[in-house]
Parts: structure tokens; sequence; C-alpha cells
């Protein structure tokens, strides 16, 4: 019988991408699924990181003028307090609008970054999820947008599921088209072996997008969809 395994050529990568999109869409749409997936992924960690803070604010709303950095932070509290009513332990970069950098460091960005890099090392999490808001030269540019580290198989993954997800509830029924998840080199990707997205939430420079981001009946929306989404990768992963 051994001798049969060898006619078949399995690729584990499609075979994972398969159990993650029946994952994603048992999810949405069975209850009993949900639970069995909280069941089996409980107690796994995940760190949720709330970019820029302090002095960096990130980019500002077109019309508000609201910072990125405390949408980064409501949108990353959301999400947590979904993981942990279901049993995950969340760690959290930053919980406050302040930044992780020293007021001493010579260079306050380096210095916070690498604050991230060692929380996210001591607490060698299933998932890393960094919540972002994007912005353009072209005010109609709209959308949620998923990035990953090219040379992380989980990584892809990871982004794929959540970019899926976020293309069927918000992106298509909102703006009428899809993104796909994509590579780039940032560090807090690449910063750890762990399967790490940037969630780019919206454009902040739509007032649209914007008006949707700073409605809190739309970021708790926003986020039950991003947990969702870990919670089907977490499963497969399990």
């Amino acid at each position: 019988m051994h001798n049969l395994w060898g006619i078949f050529k399995v690729d584990f990568r499609v075979i994972t991408a398969v159990l993650l999109a029946v994952a994603v869409v048992a999810l949405c749409f069975s209850a009993p699924y949900i639970s069995s997936a909280y069941r089996r992924s409980a107690g796994r960690t995940v760190v949720i990181d709330a970019g820029h803070g302090g002095a960096d604010g990130g980019v500002s709303g077109v019309r508000t003028g609201v910072k990125e950095s405390d949408l980064n932070l409501a949108m990353s509290k959301i999400v947590g307090e979904y993981l942990e009513s279901a049993g995950f332990n969340v760690v959290y970069t930053r919980k406050n609008e302040k930044g992780l950098y020293s007021a001493l460091a010579a260079n306050k960005k380096r210095d916070d970054m690498e604050k991230r890099a060692a929380i996210i090392k001591r607490a060698e999490p299933a998932a890393v999820v960094s919540f972002h808001m994007n912005t353009y030269s072209s005010p109609a540019r709209r959308g949620a947008q998923v990035f990953f580290d090219g040379s992380s198989l989980q990584g892809k993954l990871l982004a794929e599921t959540v970019q899926d997800t976020l293309n069927r509830e918000f992106n298509l029924p909102d703006t009428g088209r899809e993104y796909s998840a994509l590579k780039a080199e940032k560090y807090i990707l690449q910063c750890s072996p762990y399967p790490t997205v940037i969630i780019e939430c919206g454009f902040l420079s739509n007032a649209i997008d914007e008006k949707n981001l700073t409605d809190s009946e739309y970021r708790a929306q926003f986020g039950y969809a991003v947990f969702g989404a870990l919670a089907a990768f977490l499963y497969v992963q399990a």
C-alpha cells in the first residue's frame, strides 16, 4: 500500500488553501462550525498591533482630520475583544494613544518598531495582525487591502483569508471591486517568523471610507469580519 502514495503528487499548499476557503464559508454560515472553530483554537495567542501612535499619528482624514493612529487603536481593541471573548490569548503592542518609543531614543521610529518586534517574539503567536489606514493621491480610491511578506507561505494564506472575507463583506458591496492580497516589504511583516498581515482598513483620503471608519457600528462589523477570518485561519492551523 505504501507504494501507492508515490503515485499522487500532493500539493499541501493547495490543500491548505482549500481548507481555509471551506473554513471561511463555514464560519460565515454555520453557527455550529463557529463554536467548533473556537474550541479547537481557544488558548492560542494572537498579537494585535495598532500601527503608529504618540507623535507619529500616521495619515489624517480628508474631512475630519481624524488621526490614523486613533482609528488603528480603536480597530485593534474591537478585534482583540472578539478574540478574547472566544478564548484566544491576545497580546497588544499598544493599548493607548502613546507610541512605544523611548523619549531618549535617537531614532524614535526605529525604536518604536523594534519594541513591537520584541513583543511579537516574546509572545510566539499563531498570528500577527497590524492595523493601519490607507491614503492615496486620488480621492476616489476606496476599500480594504491586506499585505503579507512574500517569503511567508503562512502569512500569504492568512492574508488571502482575510482579504477574501473583506472583499465579500465590504469591498464588493461597497465599491463593486475586489483587491488581491499583496506582497510588501515592511518591517512588521519581516521582523518575526510568525504569520503576519497588515490590514489597511480603508482610505482616509476618501470621504466615504473616512465616514465609515469613524462610525463605531461600521468598525464593529469590520472587526467581526476580521475576527472570523482569523478564527478560520487558526482553525486550519490548529
